[in-house]
């Protein structure tokens, strides 16, 4: 196994499991997947995979030649990146990762006006939901939302956040006997995320009457959805919800401390003209729309106005059914 691009599928095909998922992420179709495995495994003369019903398993052959491949491929990361890091000029292709729900139309004129600055550099926006790895630059940039970014990434924290629960007016409207605690006994409604039924977010329910979970979720794109239809309130980042026109802040509700935001680079890339001018560009106009992400510090006086609230500090509080 000489043939680069032969254990490149091979490992494609391990890490996801299936021709599909190699497919997708190596920016081919199915066919050639298939094919480009059949060619390898014709040239040495064994098989390196099991189909089983449940995808495809490494061999004992396979296992041999996913582990060279990794290192074939640590190799290769490292030239690539220790030849990136000599790279002087300020044109270029720039890869920048960020959280689809983050590049809303603030960050849309971030980049108008980046490339206005310089028009030589290629800005390449990518939106997965998964967080690409800067160690095999997969990105030269990541604006992350994260307690705690790797140690080994460079860059710095530029806003901290808060969040706050947001609903339909309408919804606040129905339910406004209950949250001015006029009455004690009906359970406000809201969008819960699967993922807090086994690590609750500290002060989720604090200062809320009792609540019950209208229906579950695990993405923040259909609970956005489901609460402007009015189906419970939703608790979301302040700039998310500020910006919804559908939504508003629920009354009475301080906000509470969220997960800030981080630009960060490989440190072998810090120094790249084109790396810093980004990181340098973007970490100042996210810095200054602090107010944004945070929301203002008094709540307002009015109970269906946007962005009121205060910092709010919680404990660990149990999902209300």
């Amino acid at each position: 196994m000489t043939d680069w691009d032969s254990l490149r599928y091979i490992l494609a095909v391990a890490r996801e499991g299936g021709l599909s998922g190699a497919a997708r992420v190596l920016g081919v179709n199915h066919a050639t997947v298939s094919r480009q495995l059949a060619k390898a495994e014709d040239a040495a003369g064994v098989r390196f995979f099991t189909r089983l019903a449940s995808g495809l398993q490494p061999t004992e052959a396979g296992q041999v030649a996913i582990a060279h491949a990794e290192e074939v491929e640590a190799r290769m990361v490292a030239l690539d990146m220790a030849l990136a890091a000599r790279d002087e000029t300020e044109e270029g292709e720039l890869k920048v990762t960020i959280p689809p729900l983050m590049a809303e139309d603030n960050f849309a004129e971030d980049i108008k006006e980046f490339k206005a600055l310089h028009p030589g550099i290629d800005v390449h926006l990518l939106g997965a939901t998964e967080v690409l790895n800067l160690h095999r630059r997969e990105a030269d940039v990541a604006i992350r939302v994260t307690q705690s970014p790797e140690e080994s990434l460079w860059g710095r924290m530029v806003t901290p956040q808060r969040a706050g629960w947001f609903a339909s007016p309408e919804f606040v409207e129905r339910y406004k006997d209950v949250l001015e605690r006029r009455d004690m006994e009906t359970a406000l409604p809201y969008i819960a995320f699967s993922a807090w039924f086994t690590t609750t977010p500290a002060g989720l329910f604090s200062d809320l009457p009792p609540v019950r979970a209208a229906i579950k979720t695990d993405d923040m794109v259909s609970a956005m959805s489901l609460a402007r239809q009015g189906m419970g309130m939703v608790r979301t980042s302040h700039l998310l919800g500020s910006s919804d026109p559908k939504l508003v802040r629920v009354p009475g509700v301080p906000l509470s401390d969220h997960i800030p935001i981080w630009v960060l680079t490989h440190p072998d890339l810090r120094h790249v003209p084109r790396v810093t001018e980004f990181m340098r560009f973007i970490a100042n106009r996210i810095t200054a729309r602090r107010a944004l992400y945070m929301g203002p510090d008094e709540p307002s006086a009015d109970a269906a106005t946007r962005s009121d609230g205060a910092k709010l500090e919680g404990t660990i509080s149990e999902i209300a059914e």
